[in-house]
């Protein structure tokens, strides 16, 4: 666009003018028609005020019209640039000659765009002999000319010309096609408008005394309506404008774009020859009593014909239901293409750049490289576990995720960090969520998505459709709906479907355990070395040791990757080695998510996995033995949690506890409550809590009580954790089971 500034009275810009310079091929393949757009809240003119002592001012009907005329035919050169800015000791001299030296130009803001700030500047010009309408040489240009005009005559009592421009042609494109000199020449041959009333017949209307018949003659195809009729003006969607005939409709507040059953409105109806008669009232014209009332009251009010008023209504109506037909298409227009804005689309270069990365032998350690680039310190393997946990979408029963850990242990972070590595069309992110929400949901709004709740607690009204979307991948609920006009009860089936992966965070892990115990649990690391990592990177961001341009490429990489993934089913030829740690809760719901999990490593190195065919010609992924390696990796925190009886605080205090005792007070098993408080920093209902837990699971027991010095506890167990530890040397026996067996994936017989 090219831009120019309007400005107030004190010379100051106060808004701004563009104009399109896309040809009209182009501009409707950029998505629209639009050639002239205003800043919100439009006021100011241009160029700028006229001065004060002009006494012949040009009316263009745009912009660019005025800045053309200003360029080439320089009207009052002394004050006027192309721009609207001041030009002050200009020595050119205009060529108009005559009567118009000096003439000033004003831009009108289209054909209905002489507004209320035009008239009060108009006004102001005391010593203003004429105004001359140059508007588009089309019938809507000589319309306004005519109709503006009229009005201007009215108030300011000055003589009204015209400019005839040749028809289908304006300033702008007059000036393409010829030269300069055609401007004085068209100006030069103005007409004075022809009106049906003069200022001297107003005046006598108004002393009651008979006027004497107009003495200008209208041509025989002029107008003598101003207004054009049946036209809906829709510049301002809360004060529609509509004319026909010798009525004036104004329906204030618009009307109701959405709720296509009803058609009311705020009706104000004037006569155009009488102002101050007019007729107020709210109606729906698709009511037939209403709008029967409507049409004998305001007929005897403005003392017209009911069938004249009928006819207008009727009118009235059919416009307002074509205008809102286009609202509503051009609101489905626009939702489509916002719907098509949050898709994200890669380069064929990019894809090329995936396909090659999809290719890769250590397709696997490359990933697990680019969630150590992209600020995931310390929690590449978290990160890439809740990536392959987020593929599981594709599949028919994917996996959920909750991270757990203290505020301010970097669980949003993580969580954001890997949600950033997926396609913004796979995924919905929700700061709270209820129960209503979920079940009106589109039926398949959530199908092969992700559901990013960051914090779990904006979700606990919807708990229990969330653990029975996890659990079913489909949720239902029968609601009743009331008939307001009937008052009949119906009967109403929601279903929301999925398949959908759900992911959350959360400080408190009992209060989810439902949840829990259907997705993978992903405890935060918060240890000193972790903390000291993180504030490295943090260091190295700021200082401008990381390049942002490779954190974006990163992860558009991975990005477009997955789009070239294909939803194939997975096989594991030898599922029945794999065995899960002897202590893990739950075992039958974990061995599930578990080889889902094999499942998702399988599905992203699709391209290094070799195919079978099933009899109906189904395609399918075989899994190798890399991928049992790299889930036993990715997934042994998560067993391990769910292999404790104790929660991830208390086991991570009970650890550091023995730790002290261990180092520090060489193996002393007998500790103070206060003294633990002190050296962890802990409030004191927060260490109470973790001391009864301890003490609950028979780990700890209290040998003497003190309010003064605490409470004296001695350490009962010292192996427990190390026993759940050494149950997950079961995972590396199965990876030699499945070495020792010779299990190949090549052969694979689905029949067996």
């Amino acid at each position: 666009c090219i831009c120019f500034a309007l400005r107030n009275r004190e010379k100051e810009i106060v808004s701004l003018y563009f104009r399109s310079i896309l040809a009209p091929s182009l501009l409707e393949r950029a998505g629209g028609e639009a050639r002239h757009f205003y800043l919100k809240d439009r006021q100011g003119l241009y160029p700028k005020y006229p001065k004060a002592n002009t006494k012949t001012l040009i009316l263009t009907e745009s912009i660019i019209d005025a800045a053309t005329l200003i360029q080439y035919c320089i009207l009052d050169s002394s004050h006027l640039s192309p721009f609207g800015g001041d030009t002050e000791g200009a020595s050119q001299v205009s060529p108009l000659g005559g009567d118009l030296e000096g003439a000033s130009v004003l831009a009108c803001y289209g054909t209905n765009g002489l507004t209320e700030e035009h008239m009060e500047a108009l006004k102001g010009l005391q010593n203003l002999e004429e105004i001359i309408f140059f508007f588009d040489g089309d019938a809507s240009g000589r319309t306004s000319a005519q109709r503006y005009g009229e009005q201007l005559k009215q108030v300011l009592g000055c003589k009204v010309s015209t400019v005839d421009c040749p028809e289908g042609e304006d300033i702008n494109s007059l000036l393409q096609g010829h030269a300069p000199e055609i401007f004085p020449h068209l100006i030069a041959e103005r007409k004075e408008l022809p009106f049906s009333f003069s200022a001297e017949r107003i005046e006598k209307q108004e002393t009651g005394e008979k006027p004497a018949p107009p003495k200008t003659v209208l041509p025989a195809k002029a107008k003598t309506n101003p207004y054009a009729d049946n036209e809906l003006i829709t510049s301002h969607p809360d004060c529609l404008l509509y004319y026909r005939g010798n009525l004036n409709f104004t329906l204030w507040g618009g009307i109701d774009i959405y709720n296509i059953n009803r058609l009311r409105t705020t009706l104000h109806i004037k006569l155009k020859e009488n102002a101050y008669r007019s007729f107020r009232d709210n109606v729906d014209l698709y009511s037939h009593t209403q709008s029967e009332r409507l049409i004998r009251q305001a007929s005897e009010k403005l003392e017209i014909s009911p069938g004249v008023l009928s006819e207008g209504i009727t009118a009235l109506t059919s416009a307002l239901e074509t205008y809102r037909e286009q609202k509503r298409e051009a609101k489905r227009a626009e939702t489509s293409e916002r719907r098509e804005a949050d898709r994200e689309t890669f380069s064929e270069a990019e894809k090329q750049a995936a396909q090659r990365f999809l290719n890769d032998k250590k397709l696997n350690e490359h990933t697990h490289d680019i969630f150590g680039r992209i600020g995931l310190v310390g929690q590449q393997e978290n990160g890439m576990l809740l990536f392959f946990i987020f593929l599981t979408r594709m599949f028919a029963n994917p996996l959920h995720a909750i991270v757990m850990g203290s505020s301010g242990s970097g669980k949003t972070h993580l969580l954001q960090g890997v949600s950033q590595t997926v396609p913004r069309q796979h995924i919905h992110y929700t700061t709270s969520l209820s129960e209503n929400t979920l079940y009106y949901t589109p039926k398949d709004f959530l199908k092969h998505k992700i559901l990013l709740q960051e914090d779990l607690d904006g979700a606990y009204q919807a708990l229990l459709p969330l653990r029975e979307l996890m659990s079913n991948q489909s949720i239902s609920r029968f609601s009743t709906r009331t008939n307001s006009r009937t008052g009949e009860s119906k009967q109403i089936y929601l279903q929301v479907e999925g398949p959908v992966c759900i992911a959350g965070a959360t400080t408190k892990e009992q209060v989810y355990e439902d949840n829990a115990n259907r997705s993978f649990l992903i405890q935060i690391e918060d240890s000193p070395v972790q903390e000291r990592a993180v504030l490295a990177y943090q260091g190295e961001v700021a200082s401008g040791k990381i390049n942002p341009q490779n954190y974006t490429r990163d992860l558009r990489l991975l990005k477009a990757a997955q789009l070239q993934l294909q939803p194939l089913e997975v096989l594991i030829p030898f599922a029945g080695l794999l065995e899960l740690p002897p202590f893990v809760f739950k075992k039958l719901r974990t061995q599930a998510h578990y080889l889902t999990l094999v499942k998702a490593v399988t599905l992203w190195n699709q391209c290094n996995r070799k195919r079978v065919k099933g009899e109906d010609g189904t395609v399918f992924l075989l899994s190798e033995k890399e991928d049992v390696e790299w889930a036993n990796r990715l997934s042994r925190e998560s067993l391990l949690r769910k292999s404790d009886e104790l929660s991830g605080k208390a086991r991570h205090f009970f650890e550091s506890l023995k730790e002290i005792q261990i180092k520090e007070e060489k193996g002393n098993t007998l500790f103070r409550s206060v003294e633990v408080r002190q050296r962890f920093r802990l409030h004191p209902m927060q260490l109470k809590r973790y001391l009864d837990e301890l003490e609950q699971r028979n780990l700890i027991c209290c040998k003497s009580r003190s309010r003064r010095f605490g409470n004296e506890y001695e350490i009962l167990s010292w192996e427990d954790y190390r026993q759940l530890q050494s149950g997950l040397d079961v995972l590396e026996e199965v990876l030699r089971n499945i070495e020792r067996e010779s299990y190949k994936t090549q052969g694979y017989d689905l029949k067996k």
